[in-house]
């Protein structure tokens, strides 16, 4: 029996009457998710709308019986018909009342069911079942964008030094010439063939639009473009990362989740209105749902984050600390396309990789912390992390204006100046090689400073590159000037290499340049912090420091302790660490609002 809210998920992952093994169907339903994006069959089989109209006119309260289903598979060749997908139509079980019909179908509710500008017969809520296809797509975009990260270090840096045709590069000058040669492919590619990307500047910028239930919210998600668009932001900001660049993937996947999510929507409204069954739809209010829904679950499947990521896509639309009121009511479906994402990633595709962060803060196993200790340090550590953060997206808006004119220049010379600010970086990390790569699989080195030598983190490179290094990368701290050269060094290069429009995140560049700065602070206020070895005041304020900081340029505060908290190793005390960072953050966003008005992304709100 299928009810109208089956879809191709439900009867692929069937196991009742189909004999096909458990791989085959992932492939399956691989396949069909993305011919369906690209303008393929309807993603969901249309209702019958005739069966619909014909109840409507009826005044019998008797149920619907359905007819029983064709099956996708032939259950003895294994066949699949011909254009069963187009063909299908489960039936509907109606319901009747003297004042309404009701179809039964398990939904979530949308931005815009609360909306008093909302008609009683629009649907504005979004099936479960397409919110779960929503999140396993957006994840596996995810899963394999950070598979192709890692293939793409191990032969840029691993593989490419030991080949012939690195010997024609000094050691040492090896770090400023793939960075300049990297920066170069990407800069000639944005600016010859894709000039204008969709990224998560745009995700904010749109959905941070307050909807006030007028025809207006249609012009909205119009904003979003077609799924193709997904592919050169992918593409160039994969180059950006490999290259050496200290970006991450974390903005490529809220760009690319939510576009997958809002073609994905439209897919199953132009299905809808196939089946004339369309009446009342807020496409709208849907495709915002889904928008969320996408960038959860790439977050979720890039950098497995199982309730830090889509409460990052909820709040990154509001820039005060809270959720705006959009993102507030589509926190169930956003929720659920995450924990589909998580379970078809981590059940199927990834079932023996462990649980758990791997970050360990020095000192931190065991110790203890006073209350007078976290408050203090909190605010405190908050207000620098605000000070920072608000420098950083100053400095950023200044290199913008000086480096690109209001008058329009010749392709010739916006890639001429974006390939010298790609040596200028690539000669801050010559000097500084710790302070390369987007940080997540290097931040233990940071975290902990650098007590973890950076050749024995998963982005560490041959020391015979590194023998420019003002700050040995494979040295503790020697002192707190040591730590802050390697903050301003990583500072500089994520203003610079965002000020010159590389694609790319700052999630984790962000979080590692805070845990230098972080060091740089502790040892400056050694002299009154606790001497105690138990003390955990240290590690709680290189934390919150790291917190605090993101949490100033992303407007992030539950989002960014999450994150720390599921990337800590087991032996972190998380219990006495997070009260503090997550005061620090909430008191950076407070502090960041009162410093400036203008923000690092732009908020319509």
């Amino acid at each position: 029996m299928v009810r109208d809210e089956d879809t191709l998920l439900d009867m692929v992952l069937s196991t009742n009457n189909i004999k096909l093994p458990l791989l085959g169907r992932i492939l399956l339903l691989v396949v069909l998710l993305f011919s369906t994006l690209e303008g393929g069959h309807s993603l969901v089989a249309p209702p019958s709308s005739t069966r619909l109209q014909n109840r409507r006119s009826s005044g019998n309260n008797d149920v619907i019986k359905p007819e029983a289903p064709t099956l996708p598979f032939n259950v003895k060749s294994g066949v699949n018909p011909h254009n069963w997908i187009g063909q299908y139509q489960p039936p509907n079980y109606l319901f009747h009342s003297t004042s309404c019909v009701r179809r039964s179908n398990v939904a979530l509710r949308s931005s815009s069911t609360s909306d008093n500008a909302t008609s009683p017969t629009q649907e504005t809520e979004a099936p479960a079942s397409i919110t779960m296809i929503v999140g396993i797509a957006s994840a596996l975009v995810g899963y394999l964008y950070c598979k192709c990260l890692k293939i793409g270090f191990d032969l840029l840096w691993r593989q490419f030094p030991s080949s012939n045709l690195s010997k024609a590069i000094p050691a040492s000058k090896h770090i400023l010439c793939i960075m300049t040669l990297g920066g170069a492919i990407v800069a000639t590619l944005s600016t010859l063939l894709f000039p204008t990307l969709f990224s998560a500047h745009d995700y904010v910028h749109v959905l941070s639009e307050e909807s006030d239930g007028d025809d207006n919210d249609t012009n909205k998600m119009d904003k979003f473009p077609g799924v193709k668009k997904m592919f050169p932001l992918l593409g160039l900001s994969l180059l950006t990362s490999i290259s050496g660049f200290s970006l991450g993937p974390e903005a490529p996947m809220v760009g690319a989740g939510s576009l997958v999510g809002v073609n994905l929507g439209r897919r199953y409204i132009k299905s809808k209105e196939k089946s004339g069954d369309n009446s009342g739809i807020n496409a709208s209010k849907l495709e915002e749902t889904f928008a969320y829904a996408g960038a959860a679950g790439a977050l979720t499947g890039a950098l497995n984050f199982p309730l830090a990521g889509p409460i990052f896509a909820l709040e990154f639309t509001s820039r005060r600390a809270g959720l705006a009121g959009a993102a507030g009511k589509n926190w169930d479906a956003v929720m659920l396309a995450s924990f589909a994402g998580m379970a078809v990633i981590r059940g199927l595709l990834a079932p023996t990789a462990h649980i758990g962060g791997h970050f360990t803060y020095r000192k931190a196993a065991i110790g203890l912390l006073h209350g007078r200790e976290m408050v203090l340090a909190g605010l405190g550590v908050g207000v620098c992390g605000a000070v920072v953060g608000t420098c950083f997206h100053k400095s950023v808006s200044l290199l913008k204006n000086a480096i690109w004119s209001k008058k329009e220049s010749s392709r010739a010379v916006v890639i001429g100046k974006k390939v010298l600010l790609a040596m200028l970086i690539g000669y801050i990390s010559t000097l500084f090689p710790q302070t390369m790569f987007w940080g997540e699989p290097s931040m233990q080195c940071m975290v902990d400073g650098q007590c973890t030598p950076f050749s024995a983190t998963p982005h560490g490179i041959p020391a015979a590159m590194m023998q420019a290094a003002r700050v040995n990368p494979n040295e503790p701290f020697a002192s707190g000037s040591a730590a802050l050269q390697v903050g301003l060094a990583k500072f500089s290069a994520i203003a610079l290499a965002s000020a010159a429009k590389f694609p790319g995140g700052v999630i984790f560049p962000l979080l590692s340049n805070g845990a230098s700065l972080g060091h740089a602070l502790v040892s400056a206020l050694g002299p009154i912090l606790p001497t105690a070895t138990s003390s955990l005041v240290s590690p709680m304020m290189i934390m919150s420091f790291m917190a605090s900081l993101l949490t100033s340029i992303t407007r992030t505060p539950a989002a960014s302790v999450l994150i720390l908290a599921f990337t800590a190793s087991g032996i972190t005390p998380l219990s006495a660490l997070l009260p503090g960072a997550l005061m620090a953050s909430y008191v950076s966003v407070w502090v960041s609002e009162r410093l400036s008005k203008d923000s690092f992304f732009s908020y319509s709100e």
